[in-house]
């Protein structure tokens, strides 16, 4: 069922499955429970910039493409975002304009722990013993450190790459590790162990 809205003076026609589709909003929610939005000759009025309020509906449809970071239409995108309440959509162009976590830096996502191997625009790039993944910036994404009994993935001298090995002991700038078929534990810099 097509869905008309008035923004600012600018006419959009859409679908509730595209102000639904997505998560709650306050969009969302003007169209599926009964509100008191004003109707101008059958559309909903939203007033706010009909220019800004376009990249928001491109996002509901599914596109993930915004200006470059250095543009200030981004900013008035985020703050847009915040007004409808588009969580997902407000912490994207967060991450994009100020990334709370750097290459090399552990973290915590849905339990898990991973060592972020690059910082991408659409999230992080992130490993896990010896796997790669792809990770969504708008994921709740904690930070976490080495502990004793992390399976990890550290630098082996005797081979000259990384091999999987339990945490036996944290210290400052060193672990130490358990690796398969080794009697003792090595240390290893911590710069070398990722999960």
């Amino acid at each position: 069922m097509p869905i008309k809205l008035n923004v600012g003076g600018h006419v959009y026609w859409t679908t509730k499955d595209t102000l639904t589709g997505r998560s709650a909003s306050m969009l969302s929610v003007m169209v599926v429970h009964s509100n008191p939005a004003q109707l101008v000759d059958g559309a909903y009025f939203i007033d706010r910039d009909p220019e800004i309020f376009r990249w928001l509906l491109l996002y509901l449809r599914g596109s993930n493409v915004l200006p470059r970071k250095d543009s200030p239409e981004l900013w008035l995108i985020k703050e847009e975002a915040e007004y409808f309440a588009m969580d997902g959509l407000s912490a994207r162009i967060h991450h994009i304009l100020c990334p709370s976590f750097k290459k090399t830096d552990n973290v915590m996502i849905r339990s898990l722990k991973f060592t972020i191997l690059d910082v991408q625009t659409k999230g992080y790039l992130v490993t896990r013993q010896g796997q790669n993944f792809k990770i969504d910036s708008s994921e709740t994404v904690e930070p976490t450190t080495l502990e004793v009994g992390d399976i990890v993935m550290a630098w082996y001298q005797a081979i000259n790459r990384r091999k999987k090995g339990i945490v036996t002991m944290v210290e400052k700038k060193i672990c130490a590790i358990q690796f398969d078929q080794e009697e003792t534990s090595i240390t290893c810099p911590r710069s070398g162990i990722r999960f």
